[in-house]
């Protein structure tokens, strides 16, 4: 062969041999739901998404957990996240609506003028906002799936009143007139709470009689108790008692299980635990019986109502499991999240959210959770419980690595 020919077949040999012996080929990357527009109809009830004084958008924003709904009232509009959160304010709605009404009859007027005779300092008390304006701060399961930022510790909740207002009946009346209406008597919602108080001034220094007639709204979003998942006797407590009522009834209940002083103290005075929020939490716990401390600190760390109200749902999915799957044994946090280990060594994960799809996070998350069955000898199995709905997608990923998952948990009797 020609020295030339030898050389373009040397040449040819050198580029080629590479490809010919790299047969082998990377596996496809692992693909992901991705997070963005879902139906509202797929999680809200027809008779919820339209009535007299308000609508709700055909579209909400999903994040991988919560879903963002927007609500509209006349010139008004919101985006609302999570499901719990939209009942809520529609509710608020019809009670703003009929708390004007009620205020501009004469009865309400003549109360108001035999009210404005006795002379009372800081009536109102309404705290504008107690840890200061926050935005873009992920909500619920959205940020505790993930960790940022820190508890922070403060006095009354908004909407709580102050001394005064409970030693001459203003928190009473104003609790009994929320409960007729709907609504939650500390929801942090400022005209409400400003309507809330007047007519309930009124009512207790004033004479002013609202009767259950009276005080009934046409809303589509259903009585603020039944929503709460608990049972007649709570109910009653929760009607009947003045927050410091509540938080006494709580600390007797924390310390007899077993949780020390300060631990009590952090989350009885937690600035975005209202009365309500708190003592609905802490009686779901009390039903467990085990010690709530690792539950505790974890829930110190909410930043909004919303995530007050994310570790009160977590509490509840507990409290739900151990009556209806297994006795829980011990409640602790594992990959940085609330858990309890069973009587039978399975280890169930609560969690509130909207809608949890397989995104990314989610999925790293999870390898995170299956990575304890091979790592501690007392984990037999893991459980996922669940109070709002999975995607197909996230439903068979967790199947496929043997979880165990339950969703609308709160909702099955």
């Amino acid at each position: 062969m020609k020295p030339k020919y030898i050389l373009v077949l040397l040449t040819f040999l050198s580029f080629t041999a590479p490809a010919q012996t790299d047969t082998t080929t990377s596996p496809a990357p692992e693909t992901f739901e991705a997070p963005g527009r879902v139906e509202t109809k797929m999680f809200i009830p027809a008779d919820l998404m339209t009535g007299p004084l308000h609508s709700v958008g055909d579209y909400a924003e999903n994040d991988g957990m919560n879903n963002t709904y927007f609500l509209y009232s006349g010139d008004d509009a919101w985006a609302v996240t999570t499901g719990i959160a939209l009942r809520t304010r529609i509710r608020e709605i019809y009670a703003i609506d009929k708390l004007g009404e009620m205020s501009k009859t004469d009865e309400f007027a003549q109360a108001m003028a035999k009210a404005g005779k006795q002379k009372i300092e800081g009536v109102v008390g309404i705290v504008t906002n107690p840890l200061g304006t926050m935005q873009n701060i992920p909500l619920g399961a959205s940020r505790f799936f993930g960790r940022i930022g820190e508890g922070l510790k403060g006095g009354r909740t908004e909407g709580e009143g102050n001394a005064v207002q409970n030693m001459i009946g203003i928190t009473k009346a104003k609790v009994a007139l929320a409960v007729k209406l709907g609504v939650s008597p500390y929801s942090s919602n400022q005209e409400l709470q400003k309507q809330l108080t007047n007519n309930a001034r009124a009512t207790a220094l004033g004479g002013l009689v609202v009767s259950a007639a009276t005080a009934a709204v046409g809303g589509p979003a259903g009585d603020v108790l039944m929503g709460l998942n608990v049972n007649q006797t709570l109910q009653q407590t929760l009607v009947n008692s003045t927050p410091d009522d509540l938080r006494i009834l709580n600390r007797k209940k924390l310390f007899a299980l077993n949780v020390t002083r300060a631990n009590a103290d952090a989350i009885l005075m937690h600035p975005w635990y209202s009365p309500w929020t708190e003592t609905i939490m802490i009686d779901a716990l009390s039903t467990i019986g085990v010690d709530p401390t690792a539950f505790l600190a974890d829930a110190c760390n909410a930043l909004t109502e919303e995530d007050a109200t994310y570790f009160e749902r977590l509490a509840q999915v507990l409290a739900r499991y151990h009556a209806k799957k297994a006795k829980l044994r011990s409640i602790r946090t594992e990959s940085k999240a609330v858990c309890a280990l069973d009587a039978n060594g399975t280890l169930v994960f609560p969690l509130s959210c909207d809608y949890a799809i397989w995104s990314e996070r989610a999925a790293g998350r999870v390898g995170e959770i299956t990575a304890l069955v091979q790592g501690e000898e007392d984990i037999k199995g893991i459980a996922v419980w669940v109070d709002g709905k999975t995607s197909d997608r996230a439903t068979q990923e967790l199947k496929n690595r043997k979880i165990d998952l339950s969703t609308g948990v709160l909702d099955q009797k």
